[in-house]
């Protein structure tokens, strides 16, 4: 909630004409009228001495909280990783959702401010999908990962179905300095920028952790890392600052610009070509998960409201591991996301330890206007395509059903070994002349994030396109889903 400053007036109750007529009766003295004046002077010349002081303290107040943030210059590369497997996405398990689940709850019985929540007509508009400008050049464009210690097979499914679909442009992503050979060769055949992080040997960032809200010291915490650059920010949120130096870094990188998860992601299309033969070029777009998530889930309704005090309300959820726009859209984007980051760090309430908490500050942030130029991709209606909540709701039903037919979880929708229908008609996912996972439309979703959730339902097909060098990419044709 940002700092208001309210200036109260009171009002008196009127005079009764009985009063001023009793006053008017009574003689006014020399001394009197002098003792009047001396004290109207003095009374003015306080009054004004308060606003000046009130002028410097506001003043103070939006220099140091809300004005525009510094362009960062470029992070140097070729820095040492001691531990090359530091950064790992933010999944979380099922133990640590329910611990973060009760801490919300006990912080939400113990806050006795009260919570404001955002009008529905002050939210950003969710479905302009038009713009002004209609035109990115794919190979002046680039997207972002940061990623370390996975192995080659990893990198083939992002980096791979990615150079599949013809796209030229710019690939930036962080691996460990100590990566394996075949996974270096193998980024620089296909082009890609490489940068290095390095651990932190003391982490000065300290959430708070445990029912009680206990600090938690991160130096020694499993769960918690931090880059050597910036100590002060959890690898989460450093992220973000990383992304803003490797674009400063890079002057070619003009155009369209994608920040994104690396492990649970590919490719299926040209995202930046996607999006212009959609009419979706604008300077930030925010991507919708399934209609089924909203901003009232714990990761986004219980940070707000215990470090904002603020509630969000029945928003559909937007993912921070996948964000879209013009390389200014994004750099402004990252500066907005680093004041927060700022914010939450200076707060004691809003230290919380949460790997997935950069998400509730990205829909905060967008549904109380903060962005500049924001639109809101409806799910499954634009370039990328998060299909996480309806991946695990898919996945389960799965599992229950390979448990009953006495047959593996991977083996329960493929039959005659036709791995390209990796998911039944049903569902309304896949093309199932070539297993690629659509948009309603039925195009082709040309990134799909949060396939993970599938859990080993999509192995075997994924593994294919692998092996195959994704031959479905490059197809133009718009292919509809065969339900």
């Amino acid at each position: 909630m940002e700092r208001e400053v309210t200036l109260t007036m009171t009002e008196h109750p009127p005079r009764s004409s009985t009063s001023r007529s009793s006053r008017r009766q009574k003689p006014i003295g020399l001394v009197t009228v002098t003792a009047f004046f001396v004290f109207t002077v003095y009374a003015i010349n306080l009054f004004y001495m308060h606003v000046h002081v009130a002028n410097l303290n506001l003043h103070n107040l939006d220099s140091d909280v809300f004005a525009p943030s510094q362009r960062l210059p470029p992070t140097h590369s070729g820095q040492s990783v001691k531990d090359r497997r530091f950064f790992n996405d933010r999944d979380v398990s099922n133990s640590e959702m329910n611990k973060l689940k009760n801490i919300g709850r006990d912080e939400e019985k113990d806050d006795k401010i009260k919570v404001e929540s955002t009008p529905a007509d002050e939210k950003q508009q969710h479905n302009p999908l038009t713009s002004s400008k209609s035109h990115w050049d794919s190979s002046k464009s680039a997207v972002l990962g940061l990623a370390t210690g996975y192995p080659r097979n990893v990198y083939e499914g992002f980096v791979g179905s990615l150079r599949a679909t013809g796209f030229a442009g710019h690939i930036i992503l962080a691996i460990a300095k100590d990566a394996p050979s075949d996974v270096v060769s193998y980024l620089m055949e296909q082009n890609v920028t490489m940068k290095y992080v390095e651990k932190a040997e003391k982490c000065t960032y300290n959430g708070t952790i445990g029912e009680k809200g206990k600090p938690i010291d991160m130096q020694k915490s499993g769960e918690w890392k931090c880059p050597k650059d910036y100590p002060d920010y959890k690898i989460t949120w450093a992220r973000f600052l990383y992304y803003r130096d490797w674009l400063n870094d890079c002057p070619s990188c003009t155009d369209g610009v994608i920040l994104t998860d690396v492990r649970d992601a590919f490719f299926q299309r040209d995202p930046f070509v996607n999006a212009m033969d959609r009419n979706q070029v604008h300077p930030l777009m925010v991507f919708e998960e399934s209609p089924e998530t909203d901003t009232e889930h714990w990761l986004t309704d219980w940070p707000v409201s215990a470090c904002r005090k603020h509630k969000l309300g029945k928003s559909p959820m937007l993912c921070s591991g996948s964000v879209m726009g013009s390389r200014e859209g994004i750099l402004d984007y990252i500066d907005i996301m680093e004041e927060e980051f700022k914010y939450w760090m200076e707060r004691e309430n809003c230290r919380i330890d949460n790997r997935g908490d950069d998400q509730s500050i990205h829909n905060y942030l967008y549904y109380t206007n903060r962005f500049k130029n924001a639109v809101s991709i409806p799910h499954r209606q634009g370039p990328i395509h998060v299909v996480g909540y309806q991946a695990a709701r898919i996945f389960e039903n799965a599992t229950k059903e390979a448990e009953n037919a006495g047959v593996g979880t991977s083996e329960i929708f493929i039959h005659d070994n036709n791995w390209k229908e990796w998911l039944p008609r049903k569902y309304g996912l896949i093309n199932t002349n070539t297993g690629l996972i659509v948009n309603e439309d039925g195009t082709p979703s040309a990134q799909v994030h949060q396939v993970d959730r599938f859990g080993p339902l999509i192995s075997k097909w994924e593994n294919e396109m692998r092996k195959q060098g994704w031959p479905y990419n490059k197809d133009k044709e718009s292919i509809g889903s065969s339900a």
